[in-house]
């Protein structure tokens, strides 16, 4: 177990070279919701979606009446609008390429793609999202995640610190945001919470102003600490609580069950032969 260094984002001098991070999220915004203190702390990093953030089923889409296609260069324009805001360049923003809701069904490929990231800019740290049946591609990226980072042990590679910021899960029928879903055993890793400075909490609500597509979404995501911890060894053939998962509470297509045996699935091909 790694055991991660917080001062360089509790405070906001840093002495020395600032820490390599790599952001992997699921899709443009997440990174500002989750982690925005930690991604202007962190200056040299690297933000890499695993989506285009644009679903097939126009259902899922926000007030845009375009194409696909017109749909995802409006996400990523936002996204290099407002982290622009926390100094990172539109030359620092990768994209995976997977379909918003569908990345389950490509794990192999944005592996392949995120090792080729990862061994060509070596960070210090990947931020990623937990395992907690919010989102399908938010545990797609834990998933990847986990699976990137047996792949960097197994080459006897240096291995980046994997950390968790906080997205959102079904609680007592309702989502919870800004919260980590509470270990089912009884047990907890240490949190980092990260009070934002009256600058910070300014910089981000700008920042999420800058996501219009998705301003009714990012109405229930309250501006307050933000909270990050080392990230979990997943079992993903289990599901991440009892219950339905959020995703499966909003009727979409998307069932936990089918997305588990998708993850198995993937996790044994890298462990069997791309890995070996």
């Amino acid at each position: 177990m790694h055991y991660f260094e917080p001062n360089a984002l509790v405070t906001n001098g840093q002495t020395g070279s600032p820490k390599r991070a790599l952001f992997l999220v699921a899709h443009p915004d997440d990174e500002t919701i989750g982690a925005s203190v930690a991604l202007s702390r962190l200056p040299a990093s690297v933000v890499v979606y695993l989506t285009d953030g644009a679903p097939h089923d126009r259902r899922f889409w926000t007030s845009f009446s375009g194409s696909r296609e017109e749909y995802t260069s409006l996400r990523l324009h936002e996204a290099r609008t407002a982290l622009a805001l926390a100094g990172v360049s539109s030359q620092r923003i990768l994209t995976l390429g997977a379909a918003d809701q569908d990345s389950i069904y490509e794990v192999p490929i944005l592996v392949e793609k995120l090792l080729t990231i990862l061994r060509w800019f070596r960070p210090a740290v990947v931020i990623t999202h937990p395992y907690e049946g919010g989102h399908p591609d938010h545990d797609a990226a834990a998933l990847a995640a986990n699976i990137a980072r047996h792949c960097l042990q197994r080459e006897r590679r240096p291995t980046p610190v994997f950390l968790e910021m906080t997205s959102y899960h079904a609680r007592d029928g309702r989502c919870q945001t800004g919260e980590f879903l509470p270990d089912s055993t009884g047990t907890s890793e240490p949190i980092l919470t990260i009070e934002l400075s009256p600058e910070e909490k300014a910089k981000k609500q700008k920042m999420m102003e800058h996501f219009a597509s998705q301003g009714q979404v990012l109405q229930g995501f309250p501006i307050g600490p933000e909270r990050l911890r080392e990230a979990r060894e997943y079992d993903f053939a289990r599901p991440p609580h009892e219950g339905p998962l959020w995703y499966e509470l909003l009727g979409w297509p998307m069932r936990g069950e089918h997305w588990r045996e998708m993850a198995v699935q993937a996790f044994q091909a890298f462990g069997e032969s791309l890995c070996a």
